[in-house]
């Protein structure tokens, strides 16, 4: 099928200049042409699809961003390349992102650009991945939607540009290698590299939601609340690329989305090109210009005024923007939005308090209280625990049989599972026993490196360029937010890698499941797809949007206490295997993505898991070496003895 291309220009003899160009790279092109953006609007009409759009911004009589926006609302992976006579920098804050060729036009560089725009390498495969709908271009190169069948999933994949030069290849080898190791929940993710055909590639998490740049384009509004969460986490994101010593472009419009549900996520802009960047200071003036494009022009509240200013200046100390957009973003939650889930009832009932009694002293009390932390931790924390409870409880799985993936099998020995997946309190227990002891000796796994501990990640209070951070306990035992969460001795334990799971269940006098284990205790004996049966529903903390559900009314999901989803228990009483954390099994595999390379077995949905494919309880993931530690990412064990035996 020919690539279909609208022009809009209002000087006709320039616009036909365009068309020539484009159909000499592409002569099969379908190229439409009109005059002003008010025919440009009726004549998307007429467009099942649009690969490339080539537009004047400044029109005498017409608004080219009424275009942009509609182009946006209808096309919205359309590649959209202004050719214009005019300055446009008012119109920065737009078209961030987009392609602008001033006149007089380089033509030959024009050309390549839209030759380029319009080849496309959909139905191709590119083991293990099959490349679909081509997308908008990213900075490194082609982009395309794509399917791995290795792992069954959805990604992105990029793939360098077939003009590129040995250099510019090296250049993308390496910023697929830094992209990768620089991990962050609210990062896209960068899973694996290579090359094929000679072209190189690397994939990463499909993420296909408006960036701030889009939703200016369509007028869209966000809350003053909403402004203040995404300084926090792109501030976040920073302070932590920046204390790993990994250089980065400077984050703007196009590279901060948000989805429906309010989940903000920002691209995996490490560049080894890049200067390094040292920790403390950042130019969030983008930024802030892509969030003030967002507000609403009145009823924005000063403080949220006044933190923009700052960024607007210059650069700014990324510790103390990022803390007082935490503090603004706690001062806009309505009472009844403080609770991630309602589950978390005792957290709600104390955050409540807490925050009538600091309403009018939040400022002051932030800097009190981290003099108190520095001064008399040791007294704080020696308070007694929050509340928690215990769970102890195992179910008996038969021997006999079951399905596991797609087939029968039969299990040959009866075993027992827990009920809940391991918890804060409980794994808290095993951190003692251990800081007792003065050794893991007894319980360490051989495999795991001599100096490796076995707390959380992010578990203890640490500091950061000059700023000190509450870890994951302090959170827990204060009420405080561990990154927007409130997390109870309930909730499930993550952030431990595989060593870490194999150790606490020796410590407790089991071990872990195998994933045959886990999957007969997930799907019973009939082999069901989900926990409750073969359609999917929503009956699991994931962020899964059925068919026909509106995505605006779906909760945001975070952590819940092991016990309070009854309706995402198995058929043999197993509770928490389709959401929550997915789960270590006690399987060392050959990875998904390098054969040579041992990874462990993940089972199970977590409250990231996005689409019914990856919620499937037969779904594997093989990706993971086991020193990897994961916030999304807990366990549960198992034992060949009952527990009375124990």
């Amino acid at each position: 099928m020919s690539a279909s291309v609208l022009i809009i220009q209002p000087e006709t003899a320039l616009g036909e200049r365009i068309g020539q160009l484009i159909l000499a790279g592409t002569p099969d092109a379908a190229v439409g042409m009109v005059t002003n953006p008010q025919d440009g609007i009726t004549a998307l009409e007429h467009y099942a699809d649009l690969d490339l759009c080539v537009s004047e911004l400044y029109f005498e009589n017409g608004d080219g961003l009424a275009f942009l926006s509609a182009i946006r609302a209808k096309f919205r992976r359309t590649r959209v390349i202004f050719v214009s006579s005019y300055n446009l920098q008012n119109f920065d804050d737009y078209i961030q992102g987009l392609t602008v060729f001033r006149t007089p036009l380089d033509e030959s560089v024009f050309m390549s650009t839209c030759q380029d725009t319009l080849a496309t390498l959909e139905g191709h495969e590119f083991p293990p991945f099959r490349l679909d709908k081509k997308q908008p271009p990213d900075r490194w190169g082609d982009c395309y939607a794509a399917y791995d069948t290795g792992v069954k999933r959805d990604i992105f994949i990029t793939i360098c540009h077939s003009w590129a030069t040995p250099e510019d290849a090296a250049k993308f080898r390496a910023s697929a290698a830094l992209m990768a190791r620089a991990v962050h929940p609210n990062v896209q993710a960068v899973y694996q590299a290579g090359a094929y055909m000679g072209r190189d590639f690397f994939c990463r998490e499909k993420w296909d939601m408006p960036n701030l740049s889009e939703m200016a384009t369509a007028g869209q509004q966000i809350e003053p609340r909403l402004a203040a969460q995404i300084i926090h986490i792109v501030g976040a994101v920073v302070i932590s690329w920046d204390a790993k010593g990994y250089p980065h472009t400077t984050v703007g419009a196009t590279d901060v989305t948000i989805s429906p549900q309010g989940v903000i996520k920002v691209a995996n802009c490490v560049d080894p090109a890049q200067p390094a960047t040292p920790p403390g200071m950042s130019d969030l003036s983008a930024l802030a210009h892509a969030v003030q494009a967002l507000l609403p022009p009145d009823d924005v509240p000063d403080n949220v005024r006044n933190l923009l200013s700052q960024m607007l200046a210059g650069p700014v100390p990324l510790a103390q923007i990022v803390g007082e957009a935490q503090v603004i973003d706690n001062n806009l939650a309505p009472e009844r939005a403080i609770a991630v889930t309602e589950e978390h009832k005792v957290a709600r009932q104390a955050i409540q308090v807490e925050r009538r009694k600091q309403k009018r002293t939040q400022y002051v009390m932030a800097g009190v209280f981290a003099l108190i932390v520095l001064v008399v931790g040791g007294v704080l924390y020696s308070r007694l625990d929050p509340p928690s409870h215990e769970y102890n409880e195992m179910v008996q799985i038969p021997a006999g049989p079951y399905v596991y993936q797609a087939g029968p099998a039969t299990m040959d020995h009866t075993f027992y599972i827990d009920k809940y997946e391991v918890t804060f309190g409980q794994y808290l227990k095993f951190l003692r026993a251990v800081d007792k002891a003065g050794t893991d000796a007894a319980w360490r796994d051989p495999g795991q490196k001599p100096d490796k501990d076995h707390e959380p990640t992010d578990w203890a209070d640490h500091s950061e360029n000059g700023q000190q951070i509450a870890g994951i306990f302090h959170c827990i035992k204060y009420h405080q937010a561990f990154h927007q969460v409130y997390l109870t001795l309930d909730d499930p334990v993550f952030n431990i890698d595989w060593y870490d799971a194999q150790a606490y269940a020796k410590w407790a006098g089991k071990r872990l499941p195998t994933e045959h284990e886990w999957e007969m205790a997930a799907r019973g004996p009939d082999g069901l797809l989900y926990p409750w049966g073969n359609t999917y529903a929503l009956k699991a903390n994931t962020s899964v949007v059925p068919a026909g559900v509106d995505p605006t009314t779906i909760p945001i999901h975070a952590y819940q206490t092991v016990d309070a989803m009854p309706d995402d228990k198995s058929p043999y009483g197993v509770f928490g295997m389709g959401g929550n954390v997915s789960e270590w099994t006690s399987d060392i595999v050959p990875s998904s993505r390098l054969e040579s390379l041992k990874v462990a077995v993940i089972r199970g949905g977590n409250f990231k898991t996005n689409s019914e494919e990856h919620a499937i309880l037969t779904y594997r993931d093989t990706m993971y070496v086991p020193a990897t530690r994961q916030f999304w990412l807990g366990f549960r064990c198992a034992s060949d003895t009952p527990p009375a035996a124990k």
